[in-house]
C-alpha cells in the first residue's frame, strides 16, 4: 500500500521513514521494494477458520472492540495458534488481553505496546 505523510508521522521518526520507506512522485509514500519482498499480508474474516500457516506477526488493530468478550477470547486465541512462539501480535491501543496473559507476553514499544505469543 501507499501512505500519506500524514499517516507515517503517527510514531514513525524520519530516520525511519527514510530507512524503510520511498517517496513516491505523486508524494505518498511506499514500503521499499526489499522489505515487500519479504512480507505475506493477508486479509482474513476473523469469524471465519484460521486455515493459513505460521506468522512472525499479526495485525489486528481497532477491531476486536466490536466483538463480545467471549467472541474476542475465541479469535485471540486462534490468532495465538497461527503466531510462531515468540511472534508479535499488535493490537490497537484501546484494546487488551485480559485474561489470557499465559499466551502472550507484553512488551514495551514506545509509544504503544505489543504482545509476543508464548
Amino acid at each position: 500500500g501507499t501512505y500519506e505523510l500524514l499517516a507515517l508521522g503517527r510514531g514513525l521518526s524520519a530516520d525511519r521513514q527514510k530507512q524503510y520507506f520511498t517517496q513516491l512522485p505523486s508524494g505518498s509514500w511506499q514500503v521499499k521494494k526489499e522489505i515487500r519482498d519479504m512480507v505475506t499480508f493477508r486479509e482474513h474474516n476473523l469469524l471465519e477458520r484460521f486455515s493459513f500457516g505460521k506468522f512472525d506477526v499479526v495485525l489486528c488493530r481497532n477491531v476486536l472492540i466490536y466483538f463480545s468478550s467471549d467472541l474476542k477470547k475465541d479469535i485471540l486465541m486462534r490468532t495465538h495458534g497461527v503466531l510462531k512462539t515468540g511472534g508479535y501480535l499488535i493490537l490497537g491501543a484501546s484494546e487488551s488481553l485480559n485474561g489470557l496473559n499465559p499466551y502472550y507476553e507484553m512488551v514495551q514499544c514506545r509509544p504503544g505496546i505489543i504482545y509476543r505469543a508464548k
